[in-house]
């Protein structure tokens, strides 16, 4: 290699090493498991269950109420309790193998669900009986939706 190219291939190093450096933050911006986009997460998932929170517990329908909703691990749970449900007087397998279904439908499909589909790690649904003990916990991901289809 000549004198001619050395100077000129130096600085074409040089400017490709602060290029790296000067854009390397911004690859780390799309890295969904970088701690700023992970705080993010967390304080919209903590917007959404304080929004959702103002205006409950609201009673659904005649068997339903919508207690809260609560940020858990970056996920968020909603709590339901079946008002018209004891645990010790009916059949709570029964009752999970009617709500499962649906409620993985909404998750996988509905549009209003896709922040929790996308950002998300999980997104879980509690039912509680009336006297406030669990009935069951049902926990869906992303990858829940891909087994579903």
């Amino acid at each position: 290699m000549t004198r001619l190219w050395r100077k000129p291939l130096f600085i074409a190093i040089i400017a490709v090493s602060i290029g790296f450096f000067i854009t390397y933050p911004l690859w780390l911006e799309d890295d969904p498991y970088s701690s700023k986009n992970r705080n993010d997460l967390y304080q919209a998932l903590i917007e959404r269950s304080g929004i959702l929170n103002r205006d409950l517990p609201k009673l659904l329908d005649m068997n339903t109420r919508f207690e809260r909703a609560e940020v858990v691990d970056y996920g968020m749970r909603y709590v339901y309790s079946l008002v018209n449900v004891d645990r010790y007087q009916h059949d709570i397998a029964q009752i999970q193998a009617q709500v499962e279904p649906a409620l993985s439908d909404y998750y996988c499909r509905l549009d209003a669900m896709k922040f929790y589909r996308k950002q998300a790690d999980h997104f879980t649904v509690r039912y509680l009986d009336r006297h406030g003990s669990t009935l069951f916990e049902l926990r869906l991901t992303p990858t829940h939706c891909n087994s579903f289809r």
